[in-house]
């Protein structure tokens, strides 16, 4: 990382888009232990996650990225070039995730004919942050629009030019319909749709009409990518198929190629009739007269490159016909009987597009190197015949010109650069990311095979830059294909669009030059207070973004109220003279701004922004402000006052919002508060209830409320938000007099009493009186000890410990020393339960597996939210998360005495339900404590609604219920369970410790000293099951209890045995033979012989897996594999414990990983 380091700097040091103070010391970089090889292996986000464990800020990502990939693409993991630059084409600033650019519409043509750049003289200043390339030098230069590459997006520029220059694609591509993405885009107040079709006209438009180099952010942010997306490189191959698949979708919602369909349907679809074939996969056996085949669609071929010498060499390979025979011999079934027979495998064309892609496999996997480039030569022609492939097709379908060529330079998979050579109007260019330029036919073809090449210094090295993948298109439609599209094919609604933005262009460069003349005003109500109290103390929030129906842009020298009402009036609908304006100025001799002054005539723009560029101006109106009027003999004066109210059970400050008063002499503060009380007792009640949504966040789905029984937990509503009975006094329409107090918000805030007279512009925070029965809710009384709360907050993620999703309670900012009684007594009112607050435990964030831990933490060990949040000593960072979950019992309860959590299994080796009991801790685990224990715990097991520890009872149907067709599977265990005495039940079930499909532990009457001096783990998966009973008519001396495994290998890792699934124990006859024991594991499964029929028997210990020979006895291969010992459980080391392993896929196959495949979102 070190290496990665050196060169962002030697780049990006003296860059002033950057900062530099982001950059991360050299120390957090040493210790990471990942090397430079690794990177290499590694997809973007497994990069992207190193990068988070050095504590490398994320807006640097995408300049790591794109220096670790010119560093592991060219230099390796050797020493780094001082010379050496990330991106030859590519400044600093084109690499910035906050630059987008403006690109103009200019009115030369492009229709796959070069068009002329015309000189220019005066360059037009671009805006701060877009990105200026000059298409061409002073003199005259012909050529091509190019794409600009956004990090690392070469591969997906040569895409896009290869499809642009094929006229029908176009075409297509501008007759889709997206005249409402178009309106949308127009409407400031819509949030804009990203729509791929969309994106590719505008991309379109501007590679035909305009006149410099194009951007694809649009089209890139279409695909719902993010800016770091652009610095991870994708395969281009794939990137085709994606593409040209989701926008097939959208034109006619056509089916996908993996699904097989009538070839009739191939041409219902504009992208389908160009780029979509055809291939008949055939199984032929001559024996029976067999013949059975399957379409397929398809968007390219794939050829191997390796061990093959060009085009047709490879296409020989992919249609050759493989030969089924020996073990590999076809299997047909009849009438439930199988059959084996020798048979002849293939597929052949059927039907073959206009456009043929062909996709050149130059990248192979070998298991100990990974994946590498095949670098060996590899022709490829001008002309492509397919006639020997398709004897049946005319000549006109089978001939096929190139037109496209897509090369990758680099020896390694995932880094190097793509471009492209195109035929334009018969004359090949090569188009490389922004620069296009005219090619010649050996730098087409020869230069592209591979194979090796001659260095500066005479020797011989391979050739790196090969061809990637070809387009052919069908010659007897080159003419149609390629044919001219003019200005006007190009649709209007999106010509106009981008000359909409050309014009609001010119109009800011046009306001910038005038800058110095003019000053905006940012109108600003109450209810944008509330969103952010930063207006009271400042000119203008910097995060608020205003809409042009409340921004006001005038000249500095215009008196500012009649042009500021007249504004308010057209814009807001509010009269002028229902309107007070205020503006923010300078208050104290401190030089600290309040919002307190009132616009009034003759007050000119220039003395409201008060030397500043912009200021927001506060409008208040008879609806959305408090007003009182004070009688006198003076002169009229107003004043404003802004209030918020501090609650102290939900941790924050909210803003009221604001009272003008109208006087005509002096008033005190104690005058004006008796006054105002009235409207803040209003305005309290009409505080939203933000805890609503959170209620009932750990009950499921099925129950709003838990069961009020004494076995169950109890869920009590919450009965107030702000330390009163609100809800309630708002359904009843009553609400006592409760006292209220005010504080004045001073500088920095702090906070004083209120003065004898108040002032214009103060904040006065008010309170509510806490009750009794919240008191112990409450951890900072007043919004003076509130301030440490303020001062020591850090970002945190709540929760709810429920797999797969850990749906989020609430994410906020609470104090680092928050104990863990306040942490679960702040949780217990946001779900709802105050009462039964320490039924709340919670378990740490774990960055490793990006999961929870399976420890719990303590309060002992974990007695406030810092430590909660501390992960392990090798991170370095708080992690962000904290999961809780709400228990059968209190924390005090568990913490005091042996916990176990339990799942019921049947005698199928399935599931039943699951259970918690509490033992002392006083006295050691015995077997016939526990299970009598865990027996009356199933038998009076009750429902519960309780998302984190779901109770499900066992229910034994009587005779009635059972002549219904329902049937249910544990029936035979329910009643077994059911009828079981709970004071002898520990001589017919066991206590098994499971973990990732092992069994570690057994815990029953010929294992009872399992627990002598400990308790149960948390970290296990126990499990409570009938006592394994040996084979009937066997002696037990000629049989063995052995536990049973399901695993699959996975080679690449350093331990390939992977567990999964239910382990199990069964006894096992010395003289069975391996395929009736395999019958015998299927009954106890509850499965059929034919579903574990393709299952392989080993025999496993550590690394070292056998194979069981299905016609020697198990007790000979048994104790041949190793002694009698290695199979029982409970030993010192559990993971040398020998197994009988059945080796088959999952039943529940993992998902493929995002990160392992382009994805388009939309």
């Amino acid at each position: 990382m070190l290496n990665v380091l050196e060169v962002v700097r030697h780049v990006f040091w003296d860059d002033a888009l950057y900062d530099r103070n982001l950059l991360p010391p050299e120390a957090a970089l040493e210790k990471c232990q990942t090397t430079l090889a690794d990177l290499a292996t590694m997809t973007g986000a497994e990069r992207i996650a190193v990068f988070e464990e050095c504590c490398i800020h994320d807006v640097l990502h995408p300049v790591f990225l794109r220096a670790l990939q010119r560093l592991t693409a060219i230099y390796g993991s050797g020493a780094i070039d001082e010379n050496c630059i990330v991106h030859r084409h590519l400044s600093a600033q084109q690499w910035s995730p906050f630059v987008s650019t403006v690109p103009l519409l200019g009115y030369s043509f492009v229709n796959s004919a070069a068009f002329k750049n015309e000189e220019t003289d005066v360059q037009i200043p671009r805006p701060k942050g877009a990105i200026s390339f000059n298409s061409g030098d002073k003199k005259s230069k012909i050529k091509y629009n190019g794409l600009l590459n956004q990090g690392a997006t070469c591969y997906l520029n040569s895409l896009l030019q290869s499809l642009f220059h094929i006229s029908e694609f176009r075409l297509t591509i501008y007759q889709m319909p997206t005249l409402e993405e178009a309106q949308e885009k127009n409407d400031v107040n819509i949030k804009r749709t990203k729509s791929i079709p969309y994106a590719l006209q505008r991309l379109f438009c501007l590679l035909q009409r305009g006149n410099e180099a194009v951007d694809t952010t649009e089209l890139t942010e279409s695909f719902g990518w993010s800016s770091t997306d652009s610095f991870v490189q994708h395969d281009v191959h794939e990137m085709t198929c994606e593409l040209l698949d989701n926008l097939e979708n959208k034109l006619n919602n056509v089916q996908t190629p993996e699904r097989s369909i009538e070839t009739t349907k191939v041409k219902n679809n504009a992208i389908s009739k160009l780029f979509v074939g055809v291939l008949e996969s055939f199984v032929r056996v001559d024996e029976v007269d067999y013949y059975g085949s399957r379409e397929e669609l398809f968007y390219d071929l794939q050829l191997v490159v390796k061990n093959t010498r060009n085009i047709y060499m490879s296409l020989d390979k992919f249609f050759q016909v493989e030969v089924l025979d020996g073990k590999n011999k076809y299997c047909l079934e009849s009438d439930g009987k199988k059959s084996y027979h020798r048979a002849e495998k293939g597929v052949r064309l059927k039907l073959t597009p206009p456009i043929m892609l062909l996709h050149l496999t130059r990248f192979d996997y070998d298991l100990e190197r990974g994946e590498s480039k095949v670098l060996s030569r590899w022709d490829y022609y001008n002309e492509l015949d397919l006639s020997t492939y398709m004897p049946h097709a005319s000549k006109s379908d089978t001939h096929y010109t190139l037109c496209s060529v897509l090369v990758h330079s680099g020896s390694n998979t995932g880094f190097g650069h793509y471009f492209c050579f195109l035929r334009c109007s018969n004359v090949w260019y090569r188009f490389n990311d922004e620069i296009v330029s005219p090619a010649s036919l050996r730098d087409v073809f020869g230069a592209n095979f591979g194979g090796v090449k001659v260095n500066y210094w005479g020797s011989e090295v391979p050739n790196t830059t090969n061809a990637y993948m070809l387009i052919y298109i069908r010659t007897s439609e080159m003419n149609h294909l390629l044919r001219h599209v003019g200005p006007e094919d190009v649709p209007l609604h999106v010509v106009q669009q981008l000359e909409r933005e050309h014009e609001e262009y010119v109009r800011l460069l046009k306001e910038r030059a005038e800058d110095h003349l003019y000053g905006k005003i940012y109108l600003i109500q109450p209810q944008d207070i509330v969103e952010d109290h930063e207006f009271l103390s400042s000119s203008r929030s910097r995060g608020k973004q205003f809409p042009s129906t409340r921004t006001f842009r005038v000249l500095l020298s215009e008196e500012a109220l009649p042009q500021i009402q007249s504004f308010v009036e057209k814009n807001l609908g509010i009269p002028t003279s229902e309107q007070t304006l205020w503006y923010t100025s300078k208050r104290d001799k401190n030089n600290s701004l309040h919002l307190h002054k009132q616009i009034t005539s003759k007050l000119t723009v220039s003395d409201i922004l008060s030397g500043e560029k912009e200021c927001c101006v506060l409008v208040i109106s008879s609806t959305n402000a408090h007003h009182v009027e004070v009688d006198g003999d003076g002169e009229l004066e107003y004043d404003i006052y802004h209030h918020k109210l501090y609650i102290p059970l939900q941790l924050k400050v909210v803003f009221l919002g604001c009272t003008v008063i109208k006087r005509k002499r002096h008033t005190t503060s104690e005058e004006v508060l008796q006054l105002i009380k009235p409207f803040i007792r209003n305005s309290i009640l009409e505080v939203p209830d933000e805890n609503s949504h959170t209620r009932n966040h750990h009950l499921t789905r099925m129950g709003s409320k838990c069961i009020d029984d004494s076995d169950l937990l109890v869920f009590n509503s919450l009965e107030s938000t702000m330390g009163g009975s609100i809800l309630s006094c708002k359904e009843s329409g009553e609400m006592p007099e409760k006292e209220i107090s005010v504080l004045c918000e001073c500088e920095h805030n702090t906070f004083s009493k209120c003065p004898e007279y108040l002032r214009s512009g103060d904040v006065l925070v008010w309170q509510e009186e806490i009750s009794l029965e919240n008191k112990c809710n409450v951890f900072y009384p007043d919004v003076i000890s509130f301030q440490h709360f303020l001062r020591h907050r850090i970002p945190v993620e709540i929760k709810l410990n429920l797999a797969p999703t850990y749906p989020t309670l609430i994410n906020t900012q609470l104090a680092e020393d928050m104990t863990y009684e306040q942490l679960q007594r702040y949780v217990a009112q946001l779900i709802g339960d105050p009462k039964n607050y320490d039924r709340i435990r919670f378990t740490m964030y774990n960055p490793e597996t990006k999961l929870p831990y399976f420890m719990k933490g303590t309060k002992k060990v974990r007695p406030t939210l810092l430590k909660l949040l501390s992960p392990s000593q090798h991170c370095v960072s708080l992690s962000q998360y904290l999961y809780y979950e709400y228990c059968k019992y209190t924390v005090t309860e568990i913490e005091a005495a042996h916990s176990l959590q339990f799942k019921l299994f049947s005698e199928h080796v399935k599931p039943m339900s699951e259970h918690w009991i509490l033992m002392p801790r006083a006295f050691p685990i015995t077997t016939k404590e526990l299970f009598s224990t865990c027996v009356n715990e199933i038998q009076n097991a009750k429902p519960s609604h309780i998302i984190s520890f779901p109770t499900t009872p066992i229910v034994v149907k009587n005779s009635s219920e059972k002549d219904c067709n329902q049937v249910n599977p544990f029936e035979s265990d329910a009643l077994f369970y059911s009828n079981l005495v709970p004071p002898d039940a520990w001589q017919v079930l066991r206590l098994v410790d499971v973990w990732s499909g092992r069994i570690y532990n057994v815990f029953d009457k010929d294992n009872p000293c399992t627990f002598e001096r400990s308790t149960f783990e948390e970290s296990a998966e126990y499990r409570i099951e009938q006592i394994p009973r040996p084979i009937e008519g066997v002696p037990l001396e000629s049989q063995s209890l052995i536990q049973v495994h399901h695993f699959t290998m996975v080679r690449q890792r350093t331990n390939p045995i992977e567990t999964h699934g239910h382990p199990f124990s069964i006894y096992i006859g010395y003289h069975e033979l391996p395929p009736s024991l395999l019958q015998r594991i299927a009954s106890k499964l509850g499965l059929s012989e034919a579903a574990v029929v393709d299952w392989k028997m080993t025999l496993v210990k550590e690394k070292c897996v056998v194979e069981i020979v299905p016609t020697i006895p198990m007790g000979k291969q048994l104790f041949e594999f190793c002694d009698r010992q290695c199979y029982q459980p409970n030993q010192e080391n559990p993971l040398k414990m020998a197994f009988l392993g059945l080796e088959h896929a999952p039943l529940s196959k993992r998902s493929v990983k995002k990160e392992d495949k382009v994805v388009i979102l939309n």
